[in-house]
């Protein structure tokens, strides 16, 4: 048999039908399974050949099937905001931390980490 072409994989040995990968996962040509989306990458759609890394500011958790937080050392200045306007418009919805704060992945202006002395 052929084999499977990126983005699908052929889940037995010989296998004549290769099925699709499910969102957030990708594949090599000629894969016998999928491999799940890096943090920070995503897969939308099933049946992609490679994991699209997510736009600036933007991260993902493994898996992912869209970049839906803000990555280290940004912050989201609006944590009930429509999840398809950050993807869309990531810099107007991701702040830059603040001096002295700790922003880690997914950080939000109510769970930003500031020292003693400091206040928002």
């Amino acid at each position: 048999p052929t084999p499977c072409s990126s983005g699908t994989f052929a889940a037995e040995e010989g296998q004549a039908r290769c099925e699709a990968c499910p969102p957030g996962t990708s594949s090599d040509r000629g894969s016998d399974a999928c491999d799940e989306c890096e943090a920070g990458r995503y897969a939308a759609n099933a049946g992609q050949g490679l994991c699209v890394p997510c736009p600036h500011p933007l991260s993902s958790a493994n898996g992912s099937t869209t970049c839906s937080f803000c990555m280290d050392d940004y912050y989201l200045r609006d944590p009930s905001a429509d999840q398809d306007d950050i993807f869309t418009s990531p810099t107007e919805y991701c702040r830059p931390c603040p001096p002295n704060a700790v922003c880690s992945d997914n950080t939000t202006l109510a769970s930003l980490v500031l020292p003693p002395g400091f206040w928002r």
